[in-house]
């Protein structure tokens, strides 16, 4: 549908669904075109929130029209659409007496739904009741102490998680010998969910002040890269999440919100720690985990663009010694047994074929990137006039080349700007390969989490430095997910989730479910389809908490926690879960 688009490009997105069809099948795509199913007149202009309550996600009057558009798809698709309507009708509310609509405990406030906390005494209560649940799961029983497969064949034990093809399928082997797949749940960390406070005050009933007992729940804001916060750095953000623990559990908060994440995790039949965690969490030595590395610090690639920020610039030397630098801080992992391997970097932006190379003939001349692109047109066309004639470009000399900052027609520039760019790739994957095995010999390269466009080039570059292939796969079936042709390697799905609007939320995140039973439901079907499919050795939930109900540094406002701002599980999602892992080896394996 064709609303236009903010500055962060998020508009068309929530204006628009997508869905998977087979050869022949009939599906009806719904999109809602408000948060709720009533709206505010006049809007209230709330700010910093992905999912608004009675809010529009855009000016419906001033819709165009509407697109159908195919992803992933390598051969022409026939389509038959029919019966496009608009239906129901919004509630018009009334504004008077809405703000402050955030309680003590950070949720919604001019509502009810089951497991709703209205006081101090039932936090405490909802403890005993989730201990009572512990206690009658504690986790499957055939596993053996890292979580693999006891009752399984037992290979070789090199003291370290590895990877094996046997009879066709990938697996994990844990540093016992047993077969291990990893189910795990990313963000398993209190401090995942703070909310900006700054220039929306108004918004939050009884919030403490920053002082006292309560100022450890504080931090200072910090520059985002889009939403209501982007650019800024003077402004204070708040964990309502921490505060509900704090009223728990007292000063001991952190220590059991630790112990309780890991009792949890192997009560649901989960066996993985996954990206951005507690380091207390790991450090009790109860659950496998992954090691999380950002490399920062690097120049990048000026005319280069992405949802997160620019491409690193791999030629620069700066990058090297920032690669260097940035695994041997945070090296947590290294030599552990527990850790399974390392995520470095995260959703990077690698566009479509050649885009890079574009970005990097957009930059200035001082670009370590474009010296180098330069360097290798001039072994390969020796004058600057033998590149005008294949370009199609008037380059008075290689310097002017390196001056210009305009992108030169693709088809023409074709195979120098694949071929570029495919260096980029792998000079990455080789650089950063290289440090993480100078700093933990003998543990698994788990990769940079491959998102949105993906393509041969960076994939092929890619697999010949990682152990093991990371996708952040947000679909309900993983089962035809695969590599290109020449590419066999095992697969790990870095994220995936499904949410619903159904515990006083106005976001379901990524992929929608009807409410938390059908969450449930839908995450028993994404993992059998991973289980089933001979490359994907585990697959990650995002995230173990819900984010905030007012946004986090970005606005995100997702129902997608297997835990609620109050830290009680979501028991239709997690009794689905028991359901579907405690048996995780048997359907791998093909025996159920």
């Amino acid at each position: 549908m064709f609303v236009g688009n903010d500055p962060d490009g998020l508009i068309r997105w929530y204006c628009s669904v997508y869905l998977d069809l087979n050869p022949g099948q009939t599906r009806t795509i719904t999109v809602p075109l408000a948060w709720s199913k009533w709206v505010h007149s006049p809007q209230l202009g709330i700010k910093g929130m992905r999912g608004i309550p009675g809010q529009l996600k855009t000016d419906i009057a001033k819709i165009q029209e509407i697109t159908i558009n195919t992803r992933y798809s390598y051969e022409d698709n026939a389509f038959a659409v029919d019966n496009i309507r608009a239906e129901g009708e919004l509630e018009v509310r009334d504004t008077t007496d809405f703000k402050p609509f955030i309680d003590e405990f950070g949720m919604y406030k001019h509502d009810e739904w089951p497991g709703k906390m209205h006081s101090v005494e039932e936090l405490k209560q909802a403890v005993v009741e989730n201990s009572k649940v512990l206690e009658a799961n504690p986790g499957p029983q055939d596993r053996s102490i890292y979580g693999g497969w006891a009752k399984g064949p037992k290979l070789e034990a090199t003291g370290f998680f590895r990877t094996e093809k046997i009879d066709g399928k990938w697996w994990m082997v844990d540093p016992e010998g047993y077969l291990f797949w990893s189910a795990g749940v990313n963000c398993v960390d209190s401090r995942s969910v703070y909310t900006g406070i700054t220039g929306r005050e108004d918004y939050f009933e009884g919030l403490p002040k920053n002082e006292g007992e309560y100022a450890q729940f504080y931090i200072p804001g910090f520059a985002a890269s889009h939403g209501f916060y982007k650019g800024k750095e003077d402004y204070e953000m708040f964990n309502f999440y921490q505060l509900n623990l704090y009223k728990k559990y007292g000063d001991e908060w952190l220590g059991q919100f630790q112990s309780t994440a890991n009792d949890r995790l192997q009560s649901w039949g989960l066996n993985t720690i996954g990206f951005v965690s507690d380091e207390g969490a790991i450090d009790l030595q109860k659950t496998p985990y992954v090691g999380s590395i950002w490399i920062t610090d690097t120049p990048k690639i000026e005319g280069s663009q992405g949802f997160w920020g620019k491409f690193h610039d791999v030629f620069d030397p700066k990058f090297k010694e920032a690669v260097r630098n940035s695994v041997e801080r945070q090296k947590k992992g290294s030599g552990d047994p527990w850790c399974i391997g390392f995520f470095i970097d995260n959703e990077l932006s690698w566009g479509a074929l050649g885009s890079l190379s574009v970005g990097t003939l957009q930059s200035p001349a001082s670009q370590a990137a474009k010296q180098e692109f330069v360097a290798d047109l001039k072994k390969k066309y020796d004058t600057v006039e033998a590149l005008n004639s294949v370009w199609g470009t008037q380059h008075g000399s290689w310097d002017a080349l390196l001056e210009s900052t305009e992108a030169p027609d693709f088809e023409k520039a074709e195979a120098d700007l694949l071929a570029f760019y495919e260096k980029i790739a792998d000079t990455y994957f080789k650089t950063v390969h290289d440090a993480l095995d100078a700093v933990a010999p003998g543990q698994n390269y788990l990769g940079c989490r491959f998102a949105w466009k993906n393509n041969a080039v960076v994939l092929g570059a890619g697999s010949k430095y990682l152990d093991i292939m990371s996708f952040n796969k947000y679909e309900y079936s993983v089962a035809n997910v695969s590599l290109p042709e020449g590419v066999d390697a095992p697969i790990l799905i870095g994220e995936f989730h499904f949410g619903a609007t159904d515990r006083g939320y106005f976001h379901l995140g990524v992929k929608a479910a009807k409410n938390q039973e059908h969450r449930g439901v839908l995450y028993e079907d994404y993992i059998e389809s991973a289980l089933k499919n001979p490359l994907i050795i585990g697959a990650h939930w995002f995230q173990y908490l819900d984010q905030p109900l007012t946004g986090r540094f970005d606005g995100e406002n997702y129902n997608v926690g297997l835990v609620d701002e109050y830290d009680n599980p979501h028991e239709e999602l997690v009794e689905k879960m028991r359901e579907t892992l405690y048996s995780l080896y048997e359907i791998r394996s093909g025996k159920k």
